[in-house]
């Protein structure tokens, strides 16, 4: 018969074909969250300003605002698979404490499931502040003999208390490419549903069970069918309440008496 190494290698690819899946619906509820966040900030700071919204010159322009946070959740989608894979020898999170305690996505990671019972808790910007900086170590880079210890505010006392990231040169990573929601900072609790969604399968269906996803089951292509699907995204001002239906179940046929 199969082998128990083989069927469980069998089962581990369909988990992660399934949280494939469930990634395409979390990242298009995450560019909402974010887009919905970034708009109500925008109009209030038009209307503070006294300038148009939706019409004339300054109008906020829907597609823009959809591209931007397509930007931010792939920014996201490539440091929970970039810290989930430590051989490739990018981030340092398995050999600097100040990296993974300090700057890890993986540290927001953590507080997926803390309650925030606060005014303040919910709407700090804890999360914003830690991942902004983590984006911008990551286009910047660090090392011993540059800018290591104005950014990570340490002294240099030892190789503990230092680490080395080379610069990512990629537009991914270049705010210039985000002059829309660098002008809003988004509160803790919008970015805690946000890495939860990403974190968390829905585990929904027959024989389905959630769980935390993990970025290192899966593999190039899954990734790829998750960047594909999400590419002719486009999000839009509605103008009225919309409603997602989805198709009744097909009714299964009745056994044929024999006559």
């Amino acid at each position: 018969g199969t082998s128990l190494l083989e069927s469980l290698d069998e089962n581990a690819h369909k988990h992660a074909f399934g949280v494939s899946e469930d990634l395409k619906y979390a990242l298009r509820e995450a560019i909402e969250l974010l887009g919905n966040e970034a708009a109500n900030q925008l109009r209030q700071q038009a209307s503070d300003a006294k300038k148009g919204f939706f019409s004339g010159k300054d109008q906020l322009d829907p597609a823009d605002l959809s591209l931007e946070c397509l930007r931010m959740v792939y920014r996201l989608l490539f440091m929970f698979y970039i810290e989930a894979r430590p051989e490739l020898g990018y981030v340092p999170i398995g050999k600097s404490e100040v990296y993974l305690k300090g700057y890890s996505l993986e540290s927001l990671r953590e507080l997926e499931m803390q309650p925030l019972t606060t005014p303040h808790a919910r709407d700090g910007f804890y999360f914003d502040a830690t991942l902004r900086r983590l984006f911008r170590l990551v286009a910047h880079g660090c090392g011993l003999g540059g800018p290591v210890q104005a950014e990570l505010g340490t002294t240099v006392a030892g190789a503990k208390d230092t680490f080395a990231l080379a610069p990512l040169d990629s537009r991914l990573f270049d705010d210039s490419t985000l002059p829309l929601l660098g002008k809003v900072r988004f509160p803790n609790h919008v970015w805690q549903r946000i890495i939860r969604l990403m974190s968390l399968s829905r585990g929904q269906g027959r024989g389905r069970r959630g769980g935390r996803v993990s970025y290192q089951l899966l593999s190039i292509n899954q990734l790829g069918a998750v960047y594909e699907a999400l590419l002719s995204y486009r999000g839009f001002f509605a103008a009225d309440d919309l409603y997602e239906v989805k198709p009744a179940p097909k009714k299964s046929r009745a056994p044929e008496e024999d006559d």
